[in-house]
């Protein structure tokens, strides 16, 4: 397996990357999507007996020649419609095997690994054990990286990125999205002088295998002539760091560009201004989270300019931020990869579900349940993406399902199952004892755990330690979150009584001020 992603890698670094070659590709993507899509429905689902959506379909009575039909007629976003109608999509709890699937007289249980795709030709298409919770595919898939390394060519075009010195600040696996964007600089000949990274990179800290991929990975890339920089180790109370990085390529007199997460940025400003530091010029490069106009506004203060682009674990990006657009997380949909169908969501906004339409879609998403919603819009702008014909934008989106703080997240049916068992087991009461509370604080993210005084004495340190390593058992990437949210006091416990809702429901995750 390393040996595999060790030649895939190398094949990646060296393949030479024109921005005329990016732009030629990404409007053969929108081109062919019809195409596309077909050919994965084919390979991967009809012709795949153990596929859930195969399943689904067969119950629903549609053959891939129906479908062919609807999309020569009414283009994919009508046919998708017509299959969401007709019982073929998933909700994210069932997505994740939360719950079981109900459709047309048949009840599937599923699980997330069944989704993964069957037929994918990417580098290594290899799951992990399982030993330590659900399999997971690893780390990266080259030629699904083929499509999104075009796509942020055109990004570091539109916004005249090439030049300016760069550092990353995300996780080391196993969080992919850190390495991505340095293999995919790398790649681009606009390598990045630091990455910094929340988690600790060290073998002492990790598990192995992730570590092994780590330094597979660092040293493919010197091997290849491609300059990857080693990981450092700082975590979330260590803004200060990049924030005099930042002023010190401000001095030089070249504002310098950070790629991380909203929450990380919006800490390296505080840490600025605290500090007396001038990082004016700036430019963050965000995702992993809602950029709201508040958000926006103190990333303004700091004299630095921004952008936001939307992505997802299982998809990886959706969309690209759009140069043009006055609102501050408007994104263009990377419709020759992602189709979307919205429905009426809890939030009074457009509800978004996932279709994966490439044969190197890591999974088979099929009107999945998205958890996000946005406002989106079809419409010509004067931007690199747009004059290529990636017309449908999205903007204010947000999480109506994700518990999310400093760029990662939870499902919110994970803390339901918190107040329905794990607590009251662990430490007495019922589950109207127990309500998380998932808020604003400030300009962050903050989940408050609210404990009625019916559940008599106990150590608040000891419910936070347990909820955290609760969280983090499910797989290595939850622990990888878990301990970003211990380092970021993301979340807090106090004592005091779940709120009920007017129609006196005490739901075990409220949300405030999202």
């Amino acid at each position: 397996m390393l040996d595999r992603f060790r030649r895939g890698l190398r094949v990646f670094l060296r393949a030479p990357l024109s921005l005329a070659e990016a732009k030629q590709a990404l409007e053969s993507y929108v081109a062919s999507r019809e195409r596309r899509f077909l050919d994965l429905l084919e390979a991967a689902v009809y012709r795949q007996s153990r596929s859930p959506w195969l399943e689904l379909l067969r119950h629903a009575q549609i053959e891939l020649g129906d479908i062919r039909q609807l999309i020569q007629r009414d283009g994919i976003e009508s046919t998708l419609g017509k299959l969401h109608g007709a019982g073929v999509y998933l909700t994210a709890g069932e997505a994740r095997g939360k719950e079981p699937v109900i459709r047309n007289g048949t009840e599937i249980h599923l699980r997330p690994e069944d989704l993964d795709n069957p037929v994918l030709p990417g580098s290594f298409p290899a799951l992990t054990s399982g030993s330590s919770g659900p399999r997971r595919r690893l780390l990266i898939d080259f030629a699904l990286l083929e499509h999104d390394v075009r796509a942020h060519r055109l990004f570091l075009q539109a916004y005249d990125l090439e030049h300016r010195p760069l550092a990353i600040w995300r996780p080391v696996p196993p969080g992919a999205a850190g390495l991505k964007h340095v293999i995919q600089h790398a790649r681009l000949g606009v390598p990045a002088e630091k990455w910094f990274s929340q988690t600790d990179p060290s073998l002492r800290a990790g598990p192995t295998k992730s570590w092994l991929f780590l330094r597979t990975a660092l040293a493919t890339a010197r091997s290849s002539g491609r300059l990857v920089p080693p990981p450092e180790y700082l975590p979330l109370g260590g803004a200060a760091v990049i924030a005099e990085w930042l002023a010190a390529r401000r001095r030089e007199g070249t504002g310098a560009h950070l790629d991380t997460m909203v929450s990380s940025a919006i800490r390296v400003c505080q840490a600025a201004r605290e500090r007396g530091l001038d990082i004016a010029g700036t430019f963050f490069r965000v995702g992993g989270e809602s950029l709201t106009e508040s958000r926006a506004e103190v990333l303004r203060s700091a004299g630095a300019s921004f952008a936001c682009n939307y992505s997802m674990s299982e998809t990886g990006p959706i969309g690209v931020a759009c140069a043009s657009a006055a609102e501050a997380d408007a994104v263009h949909l990377l419709s020759g990869k992602i189709a979307i169908l919205t429905k009426p969501g809890p939030d009074g906004r457009n509800a978004l579900l996932l279709t994966t339409l490439l044969a190197s879609a890591p999974r088979i998403l099929l009107n999945v349940e998205s958890g996000d919603s946005a406002i989106i819009e079809n419409r010509s702008c004067g931007c690199p993406f747009g004059a290529l014909g990636y017309c449908t934008h999205l903007h204010t989106i947000r999480s109506y399902e994700k518990v999310s703080g400093e760029g990662v997240y939870f499902l919110g049916a994970e803390f339901a199952a918190l107040v329905e068992d794990f607590l009251p087991r662990s430490f007495g009461g019922a589950p109207t004892d127990y309500q998380f509370v998932h808020e604003r604080h400030g300009e962050f993210h903050r989940v408050r755990l609210m404990i009625s005084a019916q559940v008599g004495d106990l150590e608040v340190p000891d419910v936070r330690e347990a909820v955290l390593k609760r969280l983090a058992v499910a797989s290595r990437g939850d622990e990888m979150k878990s301990k970003i949210w211990a380092s970021g006091d993301v979340l807090v416990v106090e004592r005091g009584e779940p709120m009920a809702t007017p129609g006196s429901k005490i739901p075990a995750v409220r949300f405030d001020g999202r």
